[in-house]
């Protein structure tokens, strides 16, 4: 059921509860009402037939003054009078007046009750009686409380259903803006971030559509941010698969293409008899060997995760790879932190900046110098530098590396999905580049009483 009918059929629930309670007040008060009214007039009579006989005692025609009495009850609204002899009998009984008003049965049964009846004996008169009886109608006076009672039902139902119109109609358009919600969620849920509710209406409403506007403005950065690093996987993907064959192709394939050359000039010194010559050759052999078997472990520590061989030693094994492709370069490797302490996706984290900081480096910035630092920070985190004497950032008017990159770019968000910081500036006077960034640990990160820096 939708919350707008909901919310309607409990306020008219509601209402109806209100008007049954006041229908019942004002019953009850009918009620009250006939019983008194009834009680005074029975009373009012009882005084008027004791006042009578006392009159008839000292009449000459007690009979005829008897039957007078009684008959002055005539029209009365609500008592009747009946004149019983000795034996009970009714002599003579007033007409009660009648009301044209109709009234309900069942309003009768609930209103009326049972009549009160007062009887007053006197001495017997022969057929002028012996006693008179008095009996309270309540049809007249139930008459009167009926009109009044409808009225006022009829004054709380209106009431009743002016209130509920008028609560479904404020009701219907407060919520309006939530079926524009509900919408905006489809479309939350089915991948476009890019919808935008109208910041209109009550205040709690306008709050809830500003949230929800700052969340899918949100939602679309971090959703473009993640193509972003997506692609960014896959680039590196494509480029640790090229360098991966390049190394292959380069350094293992001549060795391969030796080892082989090799063995065909023993097999044919071996068949020409020249066996003194075989032992250089077999040296050669395992000279070539061993290099390969170098060259593959350093592709192996490339590939191995962080956490199997540690975060220095796997700097290290970066590092001597690319010093082995480019030997003009110094790299300089300072890695002081507790590794106990840091958890496994922090050190990739950090081996990924390293690495990426290095890749940069070498491929774009020319350098002849890269400095590596891992090292804590006076704020509970960790701060990683790498810094090179290259050929610097993009300047007015001049060439260089650009920090906007596609690698740089996942650098950063690599970076910001550890809630760290990330900048990229100037080297040391102004030479080259140097990427600074600052990761939090598990502990400053679980407690988040710190502020990454700017």
């Amino acid at each position: 059921m939708p919350l707008r009918v909901r919310l309607i059929a409990l306020i008219g629930l509601v209402l109806l509860v209100s008007l049954a309670s006041g229908s019942v007040l004002v019953g009850w008060r009918a009620a009250n009402s006939v019983r008194t009214e009834l009680r005074a007039a029975l009373d009012v009579g009882e005084k008027t037939i004791r006042n009578g006989i006392d009159e008839i005692g000292r009449a000459d025609d007690a009979a005829g003054a008897a039957r007078h009495l009684v008959a002055t009850f005539n029209g009365n609204r609500h008592v009747r009078a009946t004149l019983l002899d000795a034996r009970d009998r009714p002599v003579a009984t007033s007409e009660l007046f009648i009301s044209k008003q109709p009234v309900p049965g069942w309003f009768l049964d609930l209103i009326g009750g049972k009549p009160e009846v007062v009887r007053i004996q006197f001495p017997p008169m022969g057929d002028g009686g012996a006693a008179i009886v008095l009996q309270t109608d309540p049809v007249n006076e139930i008459g009167e409380v009926w009109a009044s009672s409808r009225d006022a039902v009829l004054v709380l139902a209106g009431f009743a259903a002016l209130t509920a119109l008028l609560i479904g109609t404020v009701v219907g358009h407060a919520l309006r803006p939530l079926e524009s919600l509900s919408k905006a969620f489809d479309q939350i849920g089915k991948g476009n971030y890019h919808g935008n509710l109208p910041e209109h209406g009550p205040p709690e409403l306008i709050r809830l559509a500003n949230g929800f506007n700052d969340m899918t403005r949100r939602l679309a950065t971090e959703a473009a941010q993640n193509r972003r690093l997506n692609e960014r996987l896959l680039t590196l993907q494509s480029e640790e698969r090229a360098d991966l064959a390049r190394d292959l192709h380069d350094e293992v394939g001549p060795l391969l293409f030796a080892v082989d050359m090799t063995a065909a000039t023993i097999e044919r010194l071996a068949t020409n008899g020249r066996g003194t010559d075989i032992p250089a050759h077999v040296r050669s052999i395992q000279d070539a060997v061993g290099r390969m078997q170098r060259h593959v472990r350093l592709l192996l520590g490339r590939l191995r995760p962080v956490h199997a061989i540690g975060l220095a030693p796997a700097i290290d094994r970066l590092a001597a790879f690319w010093r082995g492709r480019n030997p003009e370069v110094d790299f300089n490797i300072a890695v002081s932190v507790d590794e106990d302490g840091l958890g496994d996706d922090l050190k990739e984290t950090i081996y990924r900046v390293v690495q990426e900081g290095m890749s940069n480096a070498i491929r774009h910035g020319k350098p002849t110098r890269v400095d590596i630092s891992v090292a804590p920070d006076d704020t509970g985190g960790i701060r990683i530098e790498v810094r090179d004497d290259g050929i610097g950032m993009v300047t007015d008017g001049m060439t260089g590396r650009d920090p906007g990159g596609l690698g740089l770019i996942g650098m950063r968000e690599r970076v910001m999905a550890m809630a760290g910081s990330l900048k990229i500036q100037h080297g040391r006077d102004r030479r080259g580049l140097a990427i600074v960034a600052w990761l939090p640990c598990v502990d400053s990160l679980q407690s988040q009483n710190m502020d990454a820096p700017e």
